[in-house]
């Protein structure tokens, strides 16, 4: 499956996709999804600050149909993007619609909760291949005699 993942300065305000395992299921976004059109920032020329195209979404985590364990997890996982309310906050500033950028926050808040949802696969541990162990032995001593001629050199 592939969902988006954040990255950038901002939590949540940049996306990139990101194969991951099944989520536990996908969640329905409630009616109460609060949405707020704001001026997007960046360069405009002549219709700068004219119109409202970056669209702000916050939706109260009581008000999705999850499990107490689940909303206990979402809170946990999105930490740095629940507010005081209890609300989870989402925007889009990408396109230069309103509409576009609705849109796109709604795919982002299902991709937020879908991917704190997701239970990481489990790691298989393994041993190291015997040529990696003599590869990082030989790196080691390289190291250890370039530090050693530099000690004799003075």
């Amino acid at each position: 499956m592939e969902i988006l993942k954040p990255f950038g300065s901002k939590p949540f305000d940049k996306f990139r996709a990101v194969s991951l395992s099944k989520p536990l299921r996908t969640v329905e976004l409630p009616r109460t999804v609060r949405m707020k059109a704001v001026r997007a920032r960046g360069p405009g020329g002549q219709r700068v600050n004219r119109r409202s195209t970056k669209v702000q979404l916050w939706v109260k985590i009581e008000h999705l149909p999850l499990r107490p364990a689940e909303r206990r997890l979402l809170r946990k996982k999105l930490k740095g993007c629940v507010n005081r309310r209890g609300e989870i906050c989402v925007e889009s500033e990408s396109s230069r619609s309103q509409e576009l950028n609705r849109d796109a926050a709604l795919r982002k808040l299902q991709a937020v909760i879908e991917r704190a949802l997701t239970r990481p696969r489990r790691r298989i541990s393994t041993t190291p291949p015997r040529g990696a162990e003599d590869q990082r032995i030989r790196e080691k001593k390289f190291v250890s005699e370039r530090k050693r001629a530099r000690r004799e050199s003075f």
